[in-house]
């Protein structure tokens, strides 16, 4: 039976349990009727993902795990490791080691429950689908409102972030020229991805990685040849809270990008395989960001700049750093690119009811020229806001404290409890339960600080870019 526009969590509970059901979507939608629940009780909780839809579709372009490690790493080991070091500063050696822990643990467990989510509403193409399984329109709507805000506004976040990269590679103090830059980035990412596959951009997004390694290396280097005299560190710095938030915050930010999961996974060759690629990438990132965060502050101290790989000279080697992390943002604005370009595609072929909207699984689906429209759109607006809105980054910051923890934590819980939890263990029911208003109540606090500090800046008068 299918729900109605307003189904319960409650009736998408009783749906679940009986024979034969059909939690989304209407019966009216023929594009979207493959999707349907699919709980096994096999052993494999995560079960297998149905593929014969896609195999009767063309040949379909996937990726091993290993590109799938690449995209997650390209995704998400980004500008967040240069942050590092300043968070030991904001919390002292004991908390900043053990907040970082934590949330490495709990992305990979995140990930985990988005894994298993996809596989248990079977044919979901995107976050939304699950969403409306587990809790009708609603839950799709919150989906829609949440998460593809977050998905909208980091690729204005990396157009912005790789221009300044591009200007700090050059060596240029001008801001004047920063239009240029942009504008240079823009077309770069618009030309590149025309590649749709993701599977067939993973050699750049290895070699952003690896740019962004050969910077890890240099920073190390030059934090331990030339360490500051005196630097000063602490066990458990004594600071406001409002600081020791900011700096969870941004490990937080650091680990952003659970709302491309559901995609990343559509793309992989055996899906099944995610939960274990992405508790590999999230252990690859808890040791560079505790590496990279001891070796800054040990050197430079409670008086370490935020983004430590500007605070390392101005040398051929720093500037060789430079250039590598120049590749590694524009890959990553490349993967958010992507997904994001995707989601709006398949929404507005579901929306119009194209027939062609039933096989569209991954970017690789969708016509070129749809495809070059849906990219010029997203690129030409990430490049004007980032370009123009005043004290950008205190606005995204408020963005990404509404999103990213919601994102992460409490949507993948509420729909777990709803749609799963019969299969619960009780430890990971305690848990789920415990996450959704820890972190409703982190965020809102996230969302008062960024607000706070927009203020501050448009009292102050502050310039476009603090």
């Amino acid at each position: 039976m299918p729900p109605t526009q307003r189904q319960s969590l409650m009736t998408v509970m009783a749906q679940a349990t009986s024979p034969s059901p059909r939690l989304w979507p209407p019966e009216t939608c023929d594009e979207h009727q493959s999707l349907t629940m699919g709980m096994s009780d096999s052993s494999d909780s995560l079960g297998q993902k149905d593929t014969s839809t896609s195999s009767t579709i063309g040949e379909k372009e996937r990726a091993p795990w290993p590109v799938t490690l690449g995209t997650l790493l390209a995704l998400q080991l980004g500008w967040g490791l240069w942050l590092m070091p300043a968070v030991y500063a904001r919390l002292g050696w004991l908390p900043g080691t053990a907040a970082i822990g934590v949330l490495t643990l709990l992305t990979a467990y995140s990930g985990f429950l988005i894994s298993r989510l996809v596989h248990t509403v079977s044919g979901a193409i995107l976050f939304g689908d699950i969403g409306e399984a587990a809790a009708g329109a609603k839950g799709r709507n919150i989906v829609y409102g949440i998460v593809y805000t977050l998905g909208a506004t980091r690729c204005i976040i990396l157009q912005l972030a790789t221009t300044e990269s591009l200007k700090y590679a050059i060596g240029s103090s001008d801001d004047k020229s920063l239009l240029v830059y942009g504008l240079a980035v823009a077309i770069v990412a618009l030309v590149m991805v025309q590649i749709k596959s993701l599977s067939n951009l993973g050699w750049f997004l290895s070699f952003g990685t690896f740019g962004q390694l050969f910077a890890a290396v240099v920073v190390v280097y030059k934090l331990t040849t030339s360490p500051r005299l005196g630097a000063t560190t602490e066990l458990v710095h004594a600071g406001e809270a409002s600081t020791a938030l900011v700096a969870v915050m941004n490990i937080i930010f650091a680990y952003g990008g659970q709302f491309a999961f559901v995609e990343v996974i559509n793309s992989m060759q055996q899906p099944k395989q995610f939960p274990g690629v992405i508790s590999f990438s999230t252990s690859i990132m808890g040791a560079a960001f505790v590496g990279i965060g001891m070796i800054g502050y040990w050197s430079r101290g409670i008086a370490v700049p935020d983004v430590i790989i500007f605070g390392i000279g101005d040398d051929w080697l720093a500037r060789a750093a430079c250039n590598a992390i120049l590749i590694q943002g524009i890959g990553q604005y490349l993967v958010n690119l992507n997904i994001w370009t995707h989601n709006i595609l398949t929404l507005l072929a579901r929306s119009q009811g194209a027939k062609y909207a039933a096989h569209i699984e991954s970017s690789a689906d969708h016509h070129w020229l749809s495809w070059l429209a849906g990219t010029t759109f997203v690129v030409a607006y990430s490049f004007l806001i980032s370009m123009t809105v005043p004290y950008f980054s205190s606005l995204v910051a408020l963005v990404t404290s509404a999103t990213y923890l919601i994102t992460a934590y409490t949507i993948p819980c509420c729909f777990t409890l709803a749609l799963l939890r019969d299969r619960l263990r009780r430890p990971e029911l305690a848990l789920c339960t415990a996450l959704i208003p820890l972190s409703l109540l982190m965020s809102c606090a996230g969302v008062l600080s960024a607000f706070q500090n927009l203020m501050e800046n448009v009292r102050g008068g502050v310039a476009l870019r603090t």
